[in-house]
């Protein structure tokens, strides 16, 4: 009898420490304010984002490890919080390494970001490692990209570039990529084109040796 009795108090315990978890739990609910978070014209992943709003107090710091993020905000209105968290320009994507390429040479995992995002980089890195920008097709790029129709790019022997045309058309570039160089290819592109041996690449490796090479 003094066993089940004992078994009874521990069970109505039991059960009054239950219900009074519940409702402190239930009270402290009600009396915080629900919060809503949301990310607005979001680019990154929602893995990352959920790994962002568990560190909303410490933000600025969470996210300064994060090189390919060009700037963030956080605006609390009522219960909302907006959040927006701006990217740096992507270059290309490396589907070897899996990784993004930005205009400053910073890499970053694919995971991080979105589909959507993914799909809008239209450049497509096939270097083994991912490719290091130099000064030459930093500051080159948009003008040989209004010249050519550049779907894939690699970097070669960590000096010159490749350049792979929507036509399958191989574009071997020189280690200097100049002004001289660009000026040539803009004047010769219509007369190149039209050449019949012109099917497989443009070889400008001795283009400053006065030598290219067509096939």
């Amino acid at each position: 009898m003094r066993i089940r009795l004992k078994e009874i108090i521990i069970y109505l315990i039991s059960i009054s420490a239950l219900a009074l978890f519940f409702f402190f739990s239930i009270n402290n609910l009600i009396k915080k304010p629900f919060e809503v978070i949301n990310f607005i014209d979001s680019k990154v992943h929602e893995d990352f984002e959920y790994e962002i709003t568990n560190n909303l107090n410490d933000i600025n710091n969470y996210l300064k490890k994060y090189l390919f993020i060009e700037s963030h905000s956080l605006k609390r209105q009522n219960n909302e919080i907006n959040i927006q968290i701006n990217l740096k320009k992507p270059f290309a994507i490396n589907k070897f390494t899996n990784e993004v390429i930005f205009y400053d040479n910073i890499t970053a995992p694919i995971n991080y970001f979105n589909l959507s995002f993914l799909e809008s980089i239209e450049l497509v890195d096939i270097s083994n490692n991912s490719i290091h920008i130099n000064n030459y097709l930093n500051e080159h790029f948009l003008t040989l990209s209004n010249i050519f129709n550049i779907e894939q790019i690699e970097y070669v022997d960590d000096r010159r570039y490749n350049l792979i045309l929507s036509n399958d058309i191989l574009v071997m570039l020189p280690k200097v990529i100049d002004s001289k160089l660009l000026f040539f290819i803009k004047d010769n592109i219509d007369l190149i084109e039209k050449n019949t041996k012109y099917k497989d690449f443009l070889d400008l490796r001795n283009f400053h040796n006065k030598t290219i090479r067509l096939k």
